[in-house]
């Protein structure tokens, strides 16, 4: 999925209407950031390409979207879900 649709499909996930682009760079810069630690973490680019990461990215970004100002927190959901993928990776490779 490219970037722009996973803007798309977090702007759902955060009910940001579709149309609108005005959190367009901050949506792309958390959905780089979620994908660089789910890489790191140790997700395949083929497992980053999946429909459970498309949820992960999702789910990331909203974690990201709604942090107090210095703090990082992802929701146990987008780590077990990161764990998955990760182990998935794994797997196939």
């Amino acid at each position: 999925m490219t970037k722009d649709q996973l803007i798309i499909e977090c702007k759902k996930g955060l009910n940001i209407p579709v149309e609108s682009t005005n959190f367009d760079g901050a949506i792309g810069q958390k959905v780089l950031a979620v994908k660089g630690y789910a890489k790191n973490a140790g997700a395949s680019d083929a497992q980053l390409d999946t429909d459970l990461a498309t949820g992960l990215i999702v789910m990331g970004v909203t974690d990201l979207w709604n942090i107090q100002g210095g703090e990082i927190k992802f929701s146990p959901a987008f780590h077990t879900i990161l764990t998955q993928l990760a182990c998935a990776s794994l797997v196939t490779n």
